[in-house]
Order: C-alpha cells, then structure tokens, then sequence
C-alpha cells in the first residue's frame, strides 16, 4: 500500500468515525462508497468494510 493510500484510508476511516459519532447514516454514504470501492482486492478492507456498514445499517 501506497503512502497516498494509507492516507486516504487514514481520511475515510476519520469521517466514518464522525458520521457514526453524529449518528448521521445518510452522511456517511459518500466515505463508505468509497471504502468499498478501495476494498475490492483486499479481504481485510472489505471486512472492514462490512463492520462498517453493520453499524450504519443499525442507525439507519
């Protein structure tokens, strides 16, 4: 993984975190898109991303 890879990820995991502490689901839709789209040859991101949006789903 690339250093503007891990930054990015650095930046969609902080926003995520922010939506979840806001509780605001239909503000985290952009960040998570964009994880799943990073996740796709990787099994750990795509894990990480299936955790995240278990808990979106539960706030939405």
């Amino acid at each position: 993984m690339s250093y503007r890879e891990a930054k990015e990820l650095s930046f969609l995991r902080q926003a995520l975190r922010e939506r979840l502490m806001a509780q605001d689901s239909a503000g985290a839709s952009r960040a998570l898109g964009r994880l799943r789209e990073v996740a796709i040859d990787d099994v750990e991101l795509r894990a990480e991303y299936s955790r995240w949006a278990f808990r979106f789903d539960l706030l939405g």
